[in-house]
């Protein structure tokens, strides 16, 4: 790690210094825009055996490229948009990335500087004319929707889109991995941000999350057509529910949402963007960090929806303060709604993911969370103030009635709080929305320096891990791909990017049993590729 005399402060405002706090970026956050296209796709070494059965491509997207000339980002959530795809078939493995060129990119590459705002950093546009500069000072307007879709990439009908937290997707195309152009789905239905983790039902249709800055209509949930052979977009938008927020000026923060058979589960959370802040972030030159207030007193809410209806449900439930990113899966039984997460106990788990403790080599912060799973009863006309109303056979979970419209509930940690995990996947296709068993993500325990694929079991309460051959490894997250013609929840692989961390080791793709958790192959890239951490990606059969 090398240092520098050089100084850098953490204010959002960009500076010219391409080294925070006097250190440069480690080694995978460190990718100049020129090394981030890649002219053709590049046959990977495979060591070990992969399964015949498994052909196609694994796409992943992240925030790959932090520096611009001088300017670099400050925040982990920032980086332009880098999409990989890996391609599998008949044995043989090849890899291709490129920076997505969203106009945010194509912007500042063209002039060779960072400018606009990101999850974290602001840094000022010189071409703002004063005139704006004096209107938006006076006549308060949304930030503007950055389309750097740097989050996630999944498969809608027949076609990839990029998403991030704006409304704003871009369709991905799959042989070139550019943009074949933007959707946004605010100009469909009034939202102001959106989700980088749509879900789908079993016909293809779209569930999506969205916030307006209306506080009486801040939580939102959209249903709409996926694009099937030559429509233009996601079409058919529709708001089929629509929640307030409990403060006038501020709306909590949502990252992602959750489904069940017949219910749709949106979590208010007391880490909150303040109104008043967005609306003036401009004039500001704020980023979305600065525009969030923690409530640290607060508690969780969890809003349950019916699917069909888009009515809320009676009952407010009520968790003890934390965070969540993600969803891992939610389902009913006997009366009861069972939503898993991973949940993080500190809410102000995202000013760590300033660059400051990746320049540090402290990747600890983001294993931050914990398998937690709450039961919501459905119904307690039966019950009295102060009764327990979770009977559900074999849940440690609590859930309190504690007025006539409020339960108060607290998780079952299955896995105790030793085993730090986030970036869960299961086997959607087949299992999600139902009761199920495994959950993959990244994890590492007991604050080891070691990074590892995790596998938890939900029935025997057992773990098994994969472990990165060195310390310069830091862990993507895992996809599941079942085995065609097998019923078993786990009978398939899980593929997982390996990242390093240092130009004299190869990234590379690990694919592992599901079942067994043992290495079946490696495919590692070139050591002179270097290959950014990625976010969120998804896997398919089809060809390229």
């Amino acid at each position: 790690m090398s240092s520098t005399k050089e100084s850098d402060t953490m204010a959002s405002d960009g500076t010219s210094d391409a080294h925070i706090n006097g250190h440069s970026l480690p080694y995978m956050f460190s990718m100049e825009a020129t090394e981030a296209f890649l002219s053709k796709p590049i046959d990977a070494e495979v060591k070990g055996h992969i399964p015949g059965w498994l052909k196609g491509s694994l796409y992943r997207n992240g925030s790959g490229v932090y520096k611009m000339g001088d300017d670099v980002w400050k925040h982990l959530f920032d980086g332009f948009s880098v999409i990989h795809r890996w391609t599998i078939q008949d044995g043989k493995v090849t890899y291709l990335s490129t920076a997505l060129d969203s106009d945010d990119f194509n912007r500042c590459f063209a002039a060779n500087r960072i400018m606009g705002f990101g999850f974290g950093t602001h840094f000022p546009d010189p071409c703002k004319s004063i005139f704006r500069r004096f209107f938006s000072h006076f006549l308060p307007i949304p930030p503007g929707k950055p389309d750097n879709t740097a989050v996630n990439i999944v498969e809608m009908g027949d076609r990839l889109f990029a998403m991030t937290e704006t409304t704003i997707l871009h369709e991905v195309n799959p042989e070139t991995l550019l943009s074949d152009g933007k959707v946004d789905i605010g100009e469909q239905v009034a939202l102001h941000l959106g989700t980088a983790h749509p879900h789908f039902e079993n016909d293809g249709t779209v569930l999506y999350y969205g916030t307006n800055f209306n506080y009486r209509k801040a939580y939102n949930i959209v249903r709409a057509t996926p694009p099937k052979d030559n429509n233009a977009s996601i079409h058919d938008a529709k708001i089929i529910a629509c929640l307030p927020s409990r403060w006038k000026l501020n709306i909590g923060y949502t990252h992602s949402f959750g489904i069940s058979e017949n219910y749709i589960i949106i979590l208010e959370l007391p880490v909150t963007l303040n109104l008043w802040k967005l609306l003036t972030s401009r004039r500001r030159l704020a980023s979305v960090v600065d525009c969030m207030e923690f409530f640290p007193d607060e508690k969780i809410l969890i809003h349950v929806v019916e699917k069909e209806t888009g009515r809320r449900m009676p009952y407010a439930y009520q968790a003890p303060h934390g965070f969540v990113f993600h969803f891992i899966n939610c389902f009913e039984e006997d009366g009861y709604l069972v939503v898993d997460l991973c949940l993080i106990d500190n809410s102000e788990i995202v000013k760590k993911f300033y660059m400051n403790p990746f320049v540090n080599d402290d990747f600890n912060t983001v294993n931050a969370a914990n398998f937690a799973r709450f039961v919501l009863p459905l119904d307690v006309k039966e019950a009295q103030i102060g009764d327990p109303v979770n009977h559900l056979e074999g849940s440690e979970a609590k859930a309190v009635l504690s007025s006539n419209n409020i339960i108060e509930v607290d998780a079952d940690r299955i896995f105790g709080y030793n085993v730090h995990f986030d970036l869960p996947r299961i086997n959607y296709e087949s299992i999600n929305t139902k009761k199920y068993r495994y959950i993959y993500g990244t994890g590492n325990v007991d604050n080891d320096p070691i990074k590892k694929v995790i596998k938890l079991d939900i029935e025997t309460k057992k773990t098994k891990f994969w472990n990165c051959p060195s310390q310069n490894y830091m862990v993507a997250e895992p996809v599941f791909v079942q085995q065609p013609g097998t019923t078993e929840e786990d009978e398939g692989v899980v593929l997982c990017p390996i990242v390093s961390n240092s130009s004299e080791l190869h990234s590379f793709l690990v694919i592992l049993d599901a079942s067994t958790f043992q290495e079946l192959a490696t495919a590692s890239i070139p050591v002179d590729i270097k290959m950014n951490f990625s976010f969120h990606g998804t896997f398919t059969s089809k060809p390229v």
